[in-house]
């Protein structure tokens, strides 16, 4: 059987006996796969510091012999390492969250390659030093954009008005929708306040180009808001929680546009906790 290669984004790592590694990776032809490494932990050559979380490789495999069987992967060449994601914790927590969202939003050998220009954007923002929180709050909307769960973020979902700067608004995670302050009595009980500079600066990055959103600047109180709001929405879509957000919460209590100091990653028990 003849290889074939393609270009995939490392989203999850696990070993696998004594001697090889099971790699789920993101395609843009594949979609989401999870080939076999052999004795990729024993490799001096093919795999060494190649199959990292995050990393950006194009790798050469033999497809699997049935529908449900893994790829063989045969080697791999590293075309970005991302390293800065894996040392410095507000880089990994967000990293940690854009993978999770991206296993849980794919199904097996569906691929669509905006989502794959998606997500390499968005780690390689990360590496570059920008903003955890705001590339994280980024990639999330249009990730629900992607795979059809557009928030409605220009009006009132109840009376049709347009998001006008002397009214309030709450975000309905149920919908995905905004209800103003007039159409929001006695509708809060699962609602969340969005300030309409919050609304007005997501709105704007649904419609602007992924080369464009780093115009876009949103205050400490901006992000919070969104995160918050984009992560119940998320949670009524999925029906289940997503681990990695329980790394990525505290981030927005604190400083969001200067680097910290590394931190020590989770240690092993943690990240199986994540993992399920």
């Amino acid at each position: 059987m003849n290889l074939g290669s393609t270009c995939g984004i490392v989203l999850r790592v696990v070993d696998y006996g004594e001697a090889d590694k099971l790699v789920t990776l993101y395609c843009p032809d594949l979609g989401r796969v999870t080939g076999i490494a052999k004795g990729a932990k024993k490799s001096k050559h093919r795999f060494v510091n190649k199959l990292e979380e995050f990393s950006l490789l194009h790798f050469f495999y033999r497809p699997p012999r049935g529908p449900a069987g893994l790829l063989l992967i045969s080697e791999a060449e590293l075309l970005a390492a991302h390293v800065s994601l894996r040392i410095d914790f507000r880089r990994y927590a967000a990293a940690m969250y854009l993978g999770e969202l991206t296993l849980r939003f794919t199904r097996d050998n569906d691929p669509d390659r905006r989502l794959y220009i998606l997500l390499k954007w968005a780690l390689a923002a990360l590496d570059r030093g920008k903003t955890p929180q705001q590339i994280a709050t980024l990639f999330h909307l249009h990730l629900l954009e992607t795979v059809g769960y557009r928030p409605e973020l220009d009006r009132c979902a109840a009376c049709h008005q347009s998001v006008l700067a002397q009214r309030r608004y709450i975000f309905l995670p149920g919908s995905g929708s905004l209800l103003c302050d007039a159409c929001a009595q006695g509708k809060t009980s699962h609602a969340l306040r969005l300030s309409v500079q919050t609304i007005r600066l997501l709105a704007s990055a649904q419609s602007f180009e992924l080369d464009r959103l780093y115009r876009l600047r949103f205050s400490q109180q901006a992000l919070g808001e969104a995160m918050m709001a984009l992560y119940h929405f998320t949670l009524h879509l999925l029906q289940q929680d997503v681990h990695s957000w329980r790394l990525l919460r505290p981030l927005l209590d604190g400083p969001s546009h200067r680097d910290v100091p590394t931190s020590e990653m989770p240690d092993e028990k943690e990240r199986a906790d994540r993992d399920g």
